[in-house]
This record gives structure tokens, C-alpha cells and sequence, in this order.
């Protein structure tokens, strides 16, 4: 059975896995701090690195603010209980997910440091190896029918356990070495009642697509893409 423990160093409070990191350190959630072990930097909602930790790779993403508000307020967030944070929610949420058998990342540690009413968050979560998002392959090359048709059904395995995914987009969908796909970036994602949200929550996908393809000249998606990918996630059950 998994052991998750709560501790506190200084004036950050940290959630982790006991299994994935016998010990929290500060360092661990700065990218700075941790420079001479870090193998990579990755776009999307905040500052994404990976770095090894012993054996173990992991991805640590500090929080960003987007929009105007981020000009005032660029890493802080309202907030006065641990478990209504962004980091703690998108922990919880990734073990929720990982116990129904959906493909996401390992939750590894959640941190929190509260100033006052406001807090500042990072989150690791484990490393996936030999992956890369679905708009850095369509930039290189086309995607096969299988992989579209993948990411169909995987969508729709999401979809049947009622996740909602507020960011569904070309850069959070990973496709490994043997094909399979995971879903990454779940900040502000969670459990939604219905299926009103689905069909536009698909088309949010679409339009990142049409918008990567509207900005690059060697973009390879298609609309026979989209309905292949459309008819496995209407024949998924």
C-alpha cells in the first residue's frame, strides 16, 4: 500500500510519495538549485525542467500566472488551505487518475509555500522517458493512423471516467517509443459531472491543432486525421 506523508521544511509544506522520494529537500523544487542535474526544459503552463535524482528522473513545474493578472502577480495564488491549492489538487488528482489506470505521469511531491494569503506551488511528477508531445512529431513528420486513432480511445478512456481536461491541446498529449499516449498538465483539471463538456472539450483539441498547423509551414495534420481520431473515440467504450 502507498505511504503519502505531509512534512514542512522552513515555510514550504510539502505533500509527497514516500515510495518516489524517501525525503524532501528545498532544492528539489528549484530548478537553479538543482542546475548541475538538469536535463531538460519543457514549454507549457509555468517553468518545466527535468532533472535525475539518483535514479530517478523527474519534472518539476513551477506555477505560472497567465493573462494581464500575471504582470501583478506572476507565481502567486490566493489561497489559505493546503488541499485547495494547485499543486495539492493536481496531486491528488494525478494518484485519482493513476488508480482508475489512466495514462499519466507519477505524482511524486506537491509544495507550497504560503506568504500571508497568497502562495506560491511547484509539482513533481515522474519523468517520461522517450516521449515526445503530439505537435513536436506533426512538425517533423505525419503521425500514423494508429497513433491518431490512439489518441482517440485515450481521450475517450479520460472522458469515461468524467476527466475533464481544461488544457487539451497538441503539447499536452505525449506519444512514446512504442506508441502509446499519455496526457500530461492537468493545473486546474478535475472530475466533471455530464457530457454536455465533451464534445468541446474535443474541439478544443481540433483548434490547437488547426492553430500549430496556421503557424508553421511543415504541420502535418489533416482532416482525415481528425476523423480517424474522432471515429476511435466515438467507437471506444
Amino acid at each position: 500500500m502507498k505511504q503519502y506523508k505531509i512534512e514542512k521544511l522552513g515555510q514550504r509544506w510539502v505533500l509527497f510519495d514516500t515510495e518516489l522520494m524517501t525525503q524532501p529537500k528545498n532544492e528539489y523544487f528549484s530548478c537553479a538549485a538543482m542546475r548541475n542535474l538538469v536535463t531538460g526544459t519543457a514549454d507549457g503552463r509555468g517553468e518545466t525542467c527535468f532533472y535525475t535524482a539518483g535514479e530517478k528522473t523527474w519534472a518539476l513545474r513551477h506555477y505560472l500566472r497567465g493573462g494581464l493578472i500575471a504582470r501583478l502577480l506572476r507565481d502567486q495564488y490566493f489561497g489559505l488551505r493546503l488541499k485547495n491549492t494547485r499543486a495539492w489538487k493536481e496531486w491528488q488528482l494525478l494518484n485519482d487518475m493513476r488508480a482508475l489506470g489512466l495514462p499519466v505521469p507519477k505524482p511524486v511531491a506537491a509544495s507550497v509555500i504560503k506568504n500571508g494569503v497568497f502562495y506560491r506551488a511547484d509539482l513533481i511528477t515522474e519523468y517520461l522517458p522517450n516521449t515526445l508531445t503530439l505537435s513536436d512529431m506533426l512538425v517533423s513528420k505525419k503521425a500514423g493512423n494508429e497513433i491518431w486513432q490512439t489518441v482517440g480511445q485515450t481521450i475517450r478512456q479520460f472522458h469515461n471516467h468524467s476527466v475533464f481536461h481544461s488544457d487539451l491541446n497538441a503539447k499536452n498529449i505525449l506519444i512514446g517509443e512504442q506508441e502509446q499516449i499519455y496526457l500530461i498538465d492537468f493545473d486546474q483539471c478535475g472530475f466533471r459531472r455530464g457530457d454536455d463538456w465533451k464534445q468541446s472539450n474535443l474541439l478544443r483539441l481540433k483548434r490547437s491543432l488547426n492553430k500549430l498547423k496556421s503557424k508553421s509551414e511543415t504541420f502535418y495534420f489533416s482532416e482525415t486525421d481528425w476523423d480517424i481520431l474522432l471515429q476511435a473515440y466515438e467507437t471506444e467504450k
